[in-house]
């Protein structure tokens, strides 16, 4: 079955991971609806409740602080018929040998929210989710998931900081340095480190949270796992990689990097959690698979998010981020991608990795998108952006008849970049004067295009240009054998992958898109998940930030190392690489 295990790390993650499983659940159909083309498989498992009947679970396992649940409890309804009154949220059911007196202290419980409510009694919600009713992840989580997906870990008051403050999501608070010395101490890698390091000593954390859903898997394809980087969780997700590839030393790892945005953050701050995103990368780079550090773009995108969109609410800004994952990741859960005798089976983890890492340590990955845009729009903003910067219609960015698709898809910069801008000037520098002056440096990309109900399939492959042939030809398994001969010509490949199935707008989700209203069902969507020199880039500014700018932030030894590292992930995105160029740029 090809399964995929998720692993979420913290409360940011927690955020982004819930609008992901609400959209799976959407996907499923019954009775005479048509049937999905989405493998639940994958994603989710079989099981049996504690009634007997038949369960359908995601294969997950969620950390988060203690508190941080909200109102969910880890025995549900599926696994706890009786309900028992006033239980904790995380109560198992379980027997005392002790048969004295007893005294029971409970905590306030947390009450659920009104749309968790309505949910419950199965009646329609009458009024629409806002920032300030969601006050937890669990408040908009539309699934259930199986007690032992729900795992508690430490006492602080909040493990990766203030989350609920605007300071911590990228806000000015207005309070000045008052509201900063009441605020909670910000814990660091090492607090993340050493918590892990504490848990794993005493249970075995892999054993006792992951086994379970390893195990039961039959054809394993890999692990998406995804944590906050740059506070805490950062060295918690850093040391569980470790133990994760230590166990299952060939399995495909992918890491979705998350970052709070800490452009108005205190200088000090900020370098603090540059410093922490940057051990976390260093420690990931030799135990992931692919890395995709990912944080919400500077505002405003009027063109794409309305004003209503707030970027202190960790609701709206989490479901940006899981509109690009969830659709960058479409390949690996589908039957079939695109329709009739031209449709195109889903690809894996492990063939995706093999796309965009052309030198086997290209680990870490851009993410792009565009929203409520149709394919033929992104190839036309695409066409005039190379025309503006005088390139040929001829020159090869990584397409080619029968594998890659067309031209245009090694070129695309979509609206929405997710690359994190908080480490330099510089980055935006050099990319500005690539797109006016250079070819792009672009090695692998693996673009997915969805569409909505109403443009349909066949509208995505009857574009008004002379590149329909090309489509059409994308639309076929991507040739392997041709990939490598472009790779060991030095040639880019990229792979595009077209559904009829646009990314869902559901009434857990809040509505941040342009042109979309309440009764707006789907969106069109495009990503493009590439690896190129613009990553390079962002390593060496992050290198200079953490051990030339701040040299207080880290150790003299490790300062020594993590610069050295850095430097070394950079030099794979131009070691042995050559844009086609006759300039001698490539040195720059």
């Amino acid at each position: 079955m090809h399964e995929i295990i998720t692993l979420q790390l913290g409360h940011q993650s927690n955020y982004v991971a819930t609008h992901f499983w609400n959209a799976q659940e959407s996907y499923f159909t019954y009775g005479q609806d048509a049937p999905s083309p989405v493998d639940h498989d994958i994603h989710w498992r079989a099981g049996i409740g504690a009634d007997g009947s038949e369960t359908y679970l995601p294969r997950t396992v969620i950390y988060d602080r203690k508190g941080g649940f909200g109102s969910l409890r880890k025995v549900n309804a599926l696994y706890d018929e009786a309900q028992k009154q006033g239980a904790s949220a995380m109560d198992l059911p379980s027997s005392s040998l002790w048969s004295g007196r007893t005294v029971v202290q409970r905590e306030t419980p947390i009450l659920p929210s009104a749309y968790t409510q309505s949910l419950d009694t199965g009646v329609t919600p009458t009024e629409p989710l806002t920032p300030a009713t969601v006050r937890y992840w669990s408040d908009y989580s539309r699934v259930y998931f199986h007690p032992r997906s729900l795992i508690e870990v430490g006492d602080e008051p909040e493990v990766s900081g203030p989350s609920t403050s605007t300071v911590a999501n990228g806000a000015s608070d207005g309070n000045g340095s008052a509201a900063a010395a009441a605020a909670p101490r910000e814990y660091t890698w090492n607090d993340g480190e050493t918590l892990f390091t504490e848990l794993d000593r005493e249970h075995d954390l892999l054993d006792r949270d992951m086994r379970l859903f390893v195990e039961e898997a039959d054809q394993m394809q890999g692990f998406q796992v995804m944590a906050s980087v740059d506070d805490s969780w950062g060295g918690f997700a850093a040391r569980y990689l470790e133990r994760m590839r230590d166990e299952y030393g060939k399995v495909n790892i992918w890491l979705w990097a998350l970052q709070q945005p800490v452009g108005r953050l205190p200088r000090e701050k900020r370098i603090s959690r540059l410093a922490n995103k940057a051990r976390t990368l260093v420690e990931a780079y030799t135990q992931a698979s692919l890395i995709i550090p990912l944080a919400v773009p500077p505002l405003p995108l009027k063109s794409v998010l309305p004003s209503t969109f707030d970027p202190a609410s960790t609701w709206h800004t989490s479901a940006l981020l899981a509109t690009a994952i969830e659709t960058a990741t479409f390949p690996t859960r589908l039957r079939q991608l695109g329709s009739g005798s031209t449709g195109q089976g889903g690809d894996s983890l492990a063939n995706l990795v093999d796309l965009l890492n052309a030198t086997g340590k290209q680990t870490v990955a851009n993410l792009q998108m565009s929203v409520v845009q149709p394919w033929k729009e992104v190839k036309k903003d695409a066409r005039e952006r190379r025309e503006a910067a005088g390139f040929d219609e001829d020159d090869d960015y990584g397409g080619s008849s029968g594998n890659a698709g067309s031209k245009m898809d090694g070129d695309l910069q979509l609206s929405i970049d997710f690359a994190p801008r908080d480490e330099s000037v510089v980055v935006a520098g050099r990319a500005g004067r690539g797109l006016r002056g250079k070819k792009p440096r672009m090695f692998g990309q693996a673009v997915v295009t969805r569409a909505t109900p109403e443009e349909g399939d066949d509208k995505i492959h009857n574009d008004d240009d002379d590149e329909d042939d090309n489509d059409r030809e994308s639309s076929a398994a991507l040739n392997r054998r041709e990939m490598m001969h472009r790779r060991y010509a030095l040639k880019p490949v990229s792979q595009r992958y077209t559904v009829s199935l646009g990314f869902p707008l559901l009434d857990s989700f809040p509505y941040i898109y342009q042109q979309t209203t309440s009764g707006t069902a789907s969106v069109p969507v495009t990503t493009a998940l590439a690896t190129d020199r613009a990553v390079a880039d962002r390593l060496q500014a992050l290198r200079t930030t953490v051990t030339v700018g701040a040299p207080w932030a880290i150790g003299l030894e490790d300062r020594e190392a993590l610069g050295n590292d850095l430097a070394g992930m950079a030099d794979a995105y131009h070691d042995g690489w050559s844009s086609g160029s006759d300039d001698g740029d490539d040195d720059d």
